[in-house]
């Protein structure tokens, strides 16, 4: 888990990639989700969880672990372009994203992708679901982006030595 939590640091002095707003969830209520209710995910806003890129990366190894990431980022721009009048695109856009994107970390967006697809599906103003999984993609795509560069330069400064 070391790597993932310090390979920005090391790369570019940055830190874990921090969410720009605050994450919130829809609490499960006998099963269900409960839009009406909505609390704190996480208070420090990770864009990703570095236990679970750690935990992957033991599972699958760097290399698939970061061609998975590649096409998570690739899935994500792909995504979430409709306009808010089409809910069926949107919908279908959110709940692939929330199972993919959760499976490989990537909280903030997948609970994210749960407010989009719950509000299509009940019918409920999309402006600031739609607006928050916008902004979760945006971070996701970054922080992949700033994983791929210092794994090319772990790997560049691993060859040189």
């Amino acid at each position: 888990m070391l790597y993932w939590l310090t390979v920005l640091e090391r790369c570019r002095g940055l830190s874990v990639p921090r969410s720009p707003l605050p994450i919130d969830t829809i609490k499960i209520r006998d099963g269900a989700p409960d839009l009406l209710e909505v609390s704190k995910f996480d208070e420090s806003g990770l864009v990703y969880d570095p236990s679970t890129l750690a935990e992957l990366e033991s599972v699958f190894g760097r290399v698939r672990l970061m061609d998975l990431l590649s096409h998570l980022k690739s899935e994500i721009a792909q995504r979430l372009l409709a306009p808010e009048t089409d809910r069926s695109a949107l919908r279908h856009d959110a709940h692939t994203l929330l199972s993919v994107s959760g499976s490989l970390g990537f909280f903030e967006l997948s609970r994210r992708c749960i407010e989009m697809e719950q509000a299509c599906l009940l019918g409920i103003d999309l402006v600031a679901p739609l607006r928050a999984a916008r902004s979760a993609a945006k971070g996701a795509i970054a922080a992949i982006g700033e994983l791929e560069a210092c794994a090319i330069a772990a790997t560049t400064e691993a060859c040189a030595a």
